[in-house]
């Protein structure tokens, strides 16, 4: 929500809004963050093989074996079998 102060521009009115949905982004991410700190803990696992540019087979260090996605900020490049990753289970 935003409060509009007399005698603001139309530019003024616009960069407010850019600046608070930046925060409000910001603020959103943090929060996931946060609930990924709190949740369960992630599991260790080992690359097996490489199915597309961004998904791999990755054994589970309890057992099962699972087709993940990687995150976009890592660079999928460097997962080659045999890599020791974590799995995140909370998405």
């Amino acid at each position: 929500m935003t409060v509009a102060v007399p005698g603001e521009s139309a530019r003024e009115k616009a960069l407010t809004r850019e600046k608070s949905k930046a925060i409000s982004k910001e603020y959103d991410k943090a929060e996931n963050d946060l609930k990924a700190l709190q949740s369960v803990g992630q599991i260790v696992g080992d690359v097996l093989k490489q199915l597309t540019d961004d998904h791999f087979i990755v054994k589970a260090s309890n057992g099962p074996r699972y087709v993940v996605g990687c995150r976009r900020s890592l660079q999928s490049s460097k997962l080659k079998a045999g890599t020791r990753v974590a799995l995140d289970m909370t998405h």
